[in-house]
């Protein structure tokens, strides 16, 4: 017997890890049966079944409630606030949707096709949903689905949403993130919580596909190790099955055997080549010896290699959780592959309360950009670091090595590092009393750049606040608009057009918003905005919008603590050539609104 035939039977015989994964790929599940579980437009239909109320699942509007709730309460979706300031989400929330009507790749004139689209004439909501189940964004559909929805359906209150199985970012602005994990999460408590309420073959089906998403989105590590283990000591044999499956040549005494086992095992033997031949687990152990990491303060996962500093490990412990959690510490940081960028992401965790509470205030003292509504009771995650590079290749494991050393070396994220070490000393002694970021002094580094920026720029003090987060200005002409462009409630200067700077992901971003005017001047200024060439989002026009973000540029900057390289990052926000034509168009538009005026 030649020897690839004694490993592959080792394989697929003898090991029992094989024949563990192998049941579990293989349990009954009917979406696995009929082969739809990786089909997006299969999930669209389930999604489109559960949401629609007069469905034979006897659940009412229970789905689509929790759906949009759940959109709501999408940290993502809070990074840029004006998303969701002219919604009403409780209201939108808890009305009954009894009428609604859920259309599935519902057409558009130029015969794309919308996944689903809910339509409730009696609220006039219209609840779009775009559906990437393993695929990617075509150019142009985001915006061409939102227009289409908005000329449809003029008047209703419109919900874009984008819906992914890794959290992906739309393109598109006005889209909120959604992710198959909170689809998840509502499932779970559905069937738990109606459990004797629902009937036992509807149970049964969202239970299947329950599991179908699990498959996807809970990381078993169980499941991990094993094929990690397998792929270690049967690689040549699992190469060898593997090839077979993608129609390389092999041994052509048994070739066809080969491509039998494959067809018979092929979930299991993908799922082994997956785990095992990660070049990102591979390059991430690689990168962790470089730095001399002792082994408990990383995991090579296979998608989400993390690690954890020092100062974290020692300080916190999974006591100060309110749950089981990664490393269970209350810091993590992780590589991951999002397209075609690896991206360096550092969380705050599920701590208790008040322990999340002191080191939110602590990183936020020290500079670090946390939103407001992260010290709410009930948050349990909060992103505090993105950064992200372009690796040569990825199939090259020492190109993906520098990659990891240039965002972990690079001098921003050694910065941060300080400041979250000190602030994870301040926040677990108890004895060392955590400033109020409502009392931090002028002396803050943002303060300090912008104050010499607006002395430099020579801007009126009428003009201008200082803040320790969001210090803001505005040009001369922005309060020349005619008499009756007055904002219809307080709003930051008095003014309708307000210009910003923050610090977010290590980086200075300039903001510019038009804030709260009438209905019927909010939309003249827009349009005059847009025929001078300033973009203006499609769901800016409906009624009741209040707050539109008109122009956003960032730079980024290597020292949070360093006020002259903030102030540097203003001025080159400011003298960008983006913005000087920004600032002439909207000067033109202001002169328009005055002539027609006359």
């Amino acid at each position: 017997m030649p020897n690839h035939q004694q490993q592959i039977l080792s394989l697929i015989e003898d090991s029992q890890d094989f024949t563990y994964l192998h049941n579990h790929f293989n349990r009954f599940n009917p979406f696995k049966v009929l082969q739809v579980d990786n089909y997006e437009i299969r999930h669209s239909n389930v999604l489109g079944w559960l949401m629609d109320p007069r469905q034979n699942h006897d659940l009412d509007s229970y789905f689509i409630k929790k759906l949009i709730a759940k959109v709501f309460v999408n940290p993502a979706n809070y990074d840029d606030e004006d998303k969701i300031a002219n919604y009403d989400v409780l209201q939108l929330s808890r009305q009954s949707y009894h009428d609604l009507i859920v259309y599935k790749e519902l057409t558009t004139p130029n015969r794309k096709r919308i996944d689903l689209l809910a339509i409730s004439d009696l609220h006039q909501v219209a609840f779009l949903i775009e559906n990437k189940f393993w695929s990617n964004e075509s150019e142009g559909q985001l915006e061409e689905y939102i227009e289409f929805v908005r000329m449809a359906y003029d008047g209703y209150k419109i919900i874009p949403v984008f819906l992914t199985l890794q959290d992906e970012e739309p393109t598109h602005e006005d889209y909120l993130m959604l992710g198959y994990s909170d689809v998840l999460d509502i499932l779970n408590n559905m069937t738990d919580a109606n459990k004797e309420y629902m009937h036992p073959d509807v149970h049964s089906f969202i239970s299947y596909y329950i599991d179908i998403l699990e498959d996807q989105l809970v990381q078993n590590n169980e499941l991990n190790e094993k094929g990690m283990a397998l792929y270690k000591n049967h690689k040549e044999a699992v190469d060898l099955l593997a090839g077979a499956g993608k129609g390389r040549m092999v041994e052509s005494s048994f070739a066809n055997e080969l491509s039998q086992i494959y067809s018979q095992y092929k979930e299991t033997i993908d799922f082994v080549v997956k785990v095992g031949s990660s070049f990102l687990r591979e390059a991430f152990i690689r990168f962790a010896r470089k730095l001399d990491w002792p082994e408990h303060l990383y995991t090579p996962h296979f998608r989400v290699p993390h690690f954890i500093e020092q100062t974290w490990d020692e300080l916190f412990d999974e006591n100060d959780l309110r749950k089981k959690w990664w490393m269970n510490k209350g810091l993590i940081a992780w590589f991951e592959q999002v397209e075609d960028r690896l991206k360096l992401t550092v969380q705050v965790g599920p701590l208790h309360h008040e322990n999340r509470v002191r080191l939110l205030q602590a990183l936020k003292v020290r500079g670090v950009n946390v939103k407001e509504y992260a010290f709410e009771e009930g948050r349990q995650y909060t992103n505090i670091y993105m950064d992200a590079d372009r690796p040569i290749s990825w199939e090259d494991i020492d190109a993906l090595v520098e990659s990891m050393l240039r965002l972990y070396e690079k001098e921003s994220f050694q910065s941060f590092l300080r400041i979250s070490n000190e602030a994870v000393i301040v926040a677990t002694d108890d004895s060392l009393p955590i400033i109020d970021v409502t009392e931090v002094a002028i002396s803050s580094p943002l303060e300090k750049a912008f104050t010499q920026f607006v002395n430099e720029q020579r801007i009126a003090s009428d003009y201008y606040n200082v803040n320790h987060t969001v210090p803001s200005f505005m040009e001369p002409e922005w309060t020349q608009l005619p008499s009756e462009y007055q904002v219809t409630e307080k709003y930051w200067l008095g003014y309708p057009f307000i210009a910003w700077f923050e610090r977010q992901n290590l980086k200075v971003r300039l903001i510019v918003e038009v804030g709260p005017l009438p209905q019927r001047e909010r939309t003249h200024l827009l349009k005059s905005l847009e025929e001078q060439g300033i973009p203006v989002r499609a769901l800016a026009y409906e009624e009741g919008r209040r707050f539109t973000r008109i122009y956003s540029k960032a730079v980024p900057v290597e020292n949070l603590e360093d006020a002259a390289e903030l102030k540097t990052a203003m001025d080159a926000l400011v003298a960008h050539k983006g913005y000087a034509a920004f600032r002439d168009g909207v000067a033109k538009a202001i002169a328009g609104l005055n002539m027609n005026k006359l």
